[in-house]
């Protein structure tokens, strides 16, 4: 069976969703593939199953998640009893190496922040600032403070979800694509096959594609497809994450001056907790990677089990601070690090099939020892930046390596305005193709630090809207 359909979404994690959206409000129709639908699904969670070969990972069935929300769905950050996330744009540095830039992506952060159900777009530590909390003073240091707005998963999963279920102009149907349909010489996608719950399956002739299926079914999608390029499936990244310092405060005081970096409301009502960012000077005169600290005490062992039966669980207080200076012994810092693209850090097809017959998905992810040397490195700056901040003495770990199952996957579709360096252009088209385009983090050149959900939300709201203005 052959239907034509207008313009044609895979994937309906918050990119997908946010494509969408943009495009039915702007009278497109469009037809939204889901493997997961609305609830979860056993069967469709299997089809994330894959080889992992490098570092010790979490794996590719816990860091994907196929139903509609997508991976918001599965997030873990706590906030006063629900999930939710941290959110952060990438910066102007960030940004130096992508095609577009951050005067460019502003207007769609603004309104990414509104779908995220977020504050206004102010991430710089003054504008939070309040006679009460205060960021801690590093001048003369590679640091600077900066803000998390703190975002409830649900305004994803279940407003956005709701959103696009109830639009007219968008049909949502349960199926995965197992194929996309290359004609070579007309330079298009021709077609998509998907397959339903009951193994029936469908072939559709789209106007438009976006492939919103996050860095590792949107490779896996493309390669199966038997496109080649230099950097298709490559330059996969993670966010790293050091759980290996500590701080030995100067003065018990900085527990009763850190509020903040406590999450706390802010005078409008705004969630937001503080952190400690390296400054651009420090990365640009160094050539550090991006990077940034959360600061979590740790309280006094005699408090532990009083401090657990008060709140229910002792992660609940990871952005508690006490006003009782006395509640905590030291801080422990997290620091979340940027992962560079290297080319050999990639998706390919693996040698296992699915029940599809297609072959998985195989990551090959490595921490290179030049990024373990910084990482190195960047340890004995901290120590000298808190040092001569007068915050206290830290206390390193050397050698130990990072985690990087932070389940932020990015790069390995990376936008690039000349095809020799990436795999879309920089509207999110792919080289060669004139109908195929994708959204999400796969078409990042540069991670960043953190979660990159604000950053896909507000590139998928600049996909749709250019979609709609060239029809």
């Amino acid at each position: 069976m052959q239907e034509q359909q207008d313009v044609c979404v895979v994937g309906g994690g918050p990119a997908g969703l946010t494509a969408a959206l943009t495009l039915a409000e702007a009278g497109r129709r469009v037809l939204l593939f889901e493997s997961g639908g609305r609830r979860v699904s056993a069967a469709a969670q299997r089809l994330n199953a894959g080889d992992c070969e490098g570092e010790t990972y979490a794996g590719l069935v816990r860091t994907r998640h196929r139903r509609l929300g997508g991976t918001a769905n599965v997030w873990d950050v706590r906030i006063d009893g629900r999930i939710g996330a941290k959110y952060v744009p990438l910066g102007r540095r960030d940004l130096a190496g992508w095609p577009i830039g951050l005067d460019e992506l502003r207007p769609h952060y603004v309104e990414a922040q509104e779908l995220c159900g977020l504050g206004p777009f102010e991430y710089g530590a003054e504008y939070w600032t309040t006679d009460g909390r205060a960021p801690f003073a590093v001048d003369g240091t590679g640091l600077a403070s900066g803000v998390y707005q703190f975002g409830y998963a649900e305004r994803l999963t279940r407003d956005l979800v709701g959103r696009v279920c109830a639009s007219d102009a968008i049909t949502v149907v349960s199926s995965t694509v197992v194929q996309l349909v290359v004609d070579r010489a007309a330079g298009r996608l021709d077609a998509l096959r998907a397959v339903d719950g009951s193994g029936r399956t469908a072939e559709v002739k789209p106007g438009v594609v976006i492939l919103a299926g996050g860095a590792v079914e949107n490779a896996r999608l493309l390669l199966l497809a038997g496109l080649e390029g230099a950097w298709l499936g490559r330059g996969f990244m993670e966010h790293a994450r050091d759980f290996s310092l500590s701080l030995v405060p100067r003065s018990p005081e900085l527990f009763g001056d850190a509020g903040f970096y406590d999450l706390h409301a802010s005078r409008d009502g705004v969630l937001v907790g503080g952190h400690l960012a390296l400054s651009d000077d420090a990365r640009e005169t160094l050539t550090l990677p991006n990077a940034a600290l959360t600061l979590i005490p740790r309280a006094r062992r005699s408090l532990l089990r009083q401090l657990a039966a008060r709140s229910g669980s002792a992660a609940d207080h990871r952005y508690g601070w006490s006003r009782d200076p006395r509640a905590f012994d030291r801080v422990d810092l997290v620091l979340n690090l940027e992962q560079r693209p290297r080319p050999e850090n990639r998706i390919e097809p693996g040698s296992r099939t699915d029940r599809f017959g297609n072959p998985v998905a195989r990551l090959h992810l490595r921490w290179s020892e030049e990024e373990q040397q910084d990482l190195e490195r960047l340890r004995e700056l901290l120590r000298e930046w808190f040092r001569a901040a007068g915050l206290g003495d830290l206390l390193t770990a050397p050698g130990r390596r990072p985690d990087l199952s932070a389940h932020h996957h990015a790069g390995t579709t990376r936008m690039a305005a000349d095809p020799h360096d990436g795999v879309v252009d920089p509207d999110g088209r792919v080289f060669g193709l004139e109908n195929a385009y994708v959204a999400g983090a796969s078409v990042f050149p540069t991670a960043g630090f953190a979660n990159p959900t604000l950053t896909v939300v507000a590139l998928a709201r600049r996909l749709g809207r250019h979609l709609a203005a060239a029809r």
